[in-house]
């Protein structure tokens, strides 16, 4: 009732999975470790196999002799589905002759991907041709991955949970690991909404990279930063609008510092008591200040 894949990028040192199910938390059966590999147990996943396979990756022992040990020490490996890859790329996959139908694997150059209980062999095959075809970053090919699975009817139960994971030492925020996960639950649309997601984060990063120019002094960052900002009155945008209202309250053109700070206002009226302070403390210049409190009767 799951359908995964399991990839690396060598050459950037990524590596990671994407999964859906019609169960909850279909990502609790997947587990990525930096510089080591991922894995996948799932179909009637043991979920036992997960520190295993690191602590058999950490004695350099190859796939087929941690396969060889699953399938020694558990009596239901038939009914077991493992999608495992090292961050060498090495990758093996099983599938249990007791899983059930429609059931596979497939394997190629930096991924495994694995599903039961599928509408059809075409699943797994969507997958294998999506991650090949796309150009892009791990994240990009894992998802386009998982969408060419949920495409092609993806779990014959329906739908529910999904998750994307990419890891890489000291890759993340804040020298973690995680470079992104994804956790999706309960949703009509898990996969899509990973979609959505990874849009919004794209946007969030274009943005603040605009900022970061435009606030060094880079003209045409700046011009940019307000064409990108024409279709994006949302809350999760708030401190790229106040960002772009400083840079010109700063460079003192009080008539666009005043449009973006009101802006601001517009999308989150509780940052008048920010506006009051700043005022109050000179952060936020007199003229400024007075234009956009009056309006707003403060």
């Amino acid at each position: 009732m799951t359908f995964s894949i399991v990839a690396v990028d060598i050459q950037k040192k990524e590596l990671g999975f994407a999964i859906s199910s019609c169960a909850w938390n279909s990502g609790m059966v997947c587990q990525a470790e930096a510089d080591m590999g991922v894995i996948a147990s799932q179909a009637h996943g043991n979920l036992a196999f997960l520190p295993l396979f690191f602590e058999k990756l950490g004695e350099k022992r190859p796939l087929e002799s941690i396969l060889s040990d699953f399938k020694k020490t558990d009596k239901d490996i038939e009914s077991r589905q493992i999608g495992m890859i090292t961050s060498e790329g090495e990758k093996l996959a099983f599938t249990g002759r007791k899983c059930s139908f429609w059931c596979g694997h497939k394997t190629g150059t930096d991924y495994s991907c694995q599903g039961n209980i599928l509408v059809g062999p075409k699943v797994i095959g969507n997958m294998a041709e999506a991650f090949e075809k796309t150009k892009g970053s791990l994240i990009e090919k894992l998802y386009a991955a998982l969408l060419a699975g949920d495409c092609a009817g993806g779990d014959a139960r329906g739908k529910q949970s999904a998750r994307l994971l990419v890891k890489k030492k000291e890759g993340g925020l804040l020298g973690s690991d995680t470079v992104i996960d994804i956790t999706i639950e309960d949703h009509k649309e898990p996969v899509k909404e990973i979609g959505r997601i990874l849009r919004v984060g794209k946007n969030l990063r274009e943005g603040f990279q605009l900022c970061e120019a435009a606030e060094k002094g880079d003209p045409e960052a700046l011009a940019r930063l307000e064409q990108f900002l024409k279709d994006k009155e949302d809350r999760i945008y708030i401190d790229i609008w106040k960002t772009i209202a400083d840079i010109f309250s700063k460079k003192a053109m009080k008539k666009k510092a005043v449009y973006y700070y009101k802006k601001v206002l517009q999308i989150s009226p509780e940052m008048i008591n920010l506006f009051k302070r700043n005022a109050k403390t000179g952060n936020l210049p007199r003229e400024i200040a007075k234009a956009v409190l009056k309006e707003h009767g403060r």
